[in-house]
């Protein structure tokens, strides 16, 4: 071991020897490296130590550690470096050790943007792969049915629509300067109410229209579709021998992918009608399959977005039955009050509320509106 001696009252102490070992090991989706040492047991001891990392790409990366192994942040995505671990103490640096020459950190994914919009992409410089959420448009609720006011035969309330599907996929492979064709599916449009009459027998409201596409296309060909939700059946008008018959609920969307490893993920359905008091309540999105990465935010489950909408109710004072995350409440009818148009989805791929119910009693009235659902959303991210 060095010594050091006494020279003008000061002591010269010997220079700090580099580790015996270093290793710099990376894992799959993050831009972190572990580097592991092994303290060297000739010359002074070391404090803590410098690592270094060059690259002709990427930024340069300089950290102070104390113990081994420890985690490095702070590296680019997809750069190739070259690692050296140093020691240091009180007396200062000692020499490099190359710990590996080439280290080439993960490709990582950001987001590129999130479109709600049908439109392009061109691939960038650098990107070789892309990942996506597709979700389809969610669809309209059916309009509520009429009242017959000789016998006093409610109108019954509309089917809350459904959400769009929901298809994600990742490390779908790309070159740069190539087109993304990006297809947002369009919103369904809630169905009209039905007209109420005095002795004849009412006719069923609107069904809602079904929410548009959305989808992914590369080369020609689709890679990921979502389906729209399916429409809330429109409610049933006041007959000479009964009350209209409740819309039905609208189903979920459904989702494909001919990309290896993609989740798809039906649309939530939406809340039947009723033909007295509230319809029923849509559903959320309780799924909770993601793509799996640390930089692609989750999607679902969701309490706030991608529900289904409520079904429309008749003769209750009450709000309508409420819509699943992000979509539109069901419309209510007070007695002799009027009615209420069903809630459009607030968020995209929520689907909308059910339509009201028409009065019944002495006095007549027409079916609500149903509630318009959200168009359908493509989020897209991009990796080295």
């Amino acid at each position: 071991m060095a010594t050091g001696n006494i020279k003008g009252g000061k002591r010269n102490y010997a220079r700090v020897t580099p580790p015996s070992t270093t290793t710099a090991t990376t894992a799959a989706d993050t831009t972190s490296i572990t580097i592991a040492y092994t303290p060297s047991t000739l010359g002074p001891a070391a404090t803590s130590y410098v690592v270094t990392g060059t690259s002709t790409t990427g930024t340069t990366v300089t950290a102070t550690i104390t113990t081994s192994p420890t985690t490095v942040a702070g590296w680019t995505s997809g750069a190739s470096y070259n690692v050296t671990v140093a020691g240091q103490n009180y007396n200062g640096v000692s020499a490099e050790l190359a710990t590996i020459t080439g280290l080439t950190i993960p490709g990582v994914y950001s987001l590129q943007s999130t479109y709600n919009t049908s439109t392009t992409y061109t691939v960038a410089s650098g990107i070789s792969k892309i990942a996506a959420y597709v979700v389809g448009g969610a669809a309209g609720a059916g309009g509520g049915g009429g009242s017959r006011g000789a016998n006093s035969a409610r109108g019954a309330g509309g089917g809350g629509g459904g959400a769009g599907g929901i298809v994600g996929f990742k490390d779908f492979s790309v070159t740069p300067g190539q087109v993304v064709t990006i297809t947002v599916g369009a919103q369904g449009n809630g169905g009209g109410g039905s007209a109420s009459n005095t002795n004849t027998d009412c006719v069923p409201a609107s069904a809602g229209n079904a929410g548009g596409l959305s989808k992914i296309t590369y080369g020609g060909t689709d890679i990921a579709t979502a389906n729209g939700g399916n429409g809330g059946g429109g409610g049933g008008g006041g007959t000479s021998s009964a009350d209209g018959v409740a819309g039905t609920a609208g189903t979920g969307g459904t989702g494909s992918s001919n990309v290896a490893g993609a989740v798809t993920i039906t649309g939530a359905s939406g809340g039947a009608g009723a033909s007295a008091g509230a319809g029923t309540a849509g559903s959320n999105q309780s799924s909770n399959s993601n793509i799996s990465s640390n930089q692609i935010t989750a999607l679902v489950p969701s309490n706030t977005a991608f529900g289904g909408g409520g079904g429309g109710g008749a003769i209750t004072s009450n709000a309508g039955a409420v819509g699943g995350g992000g979509a539109g409440a069901g419309g209510f009818c007070p007695s002799n009050a009027g009615t209420n148009n069903g809630g459009n989805g607030t968020s995209s791929g929520g689907g909308g509320g059910g339509g009201g119910a028409g009065n019944a009693g002495n006095s007549i009235g027409a079916g609500a509106t149903g509630g318009n659902g959200s168009a359908g959303r493509v989020i897209l991210y991009v990796s080295p």
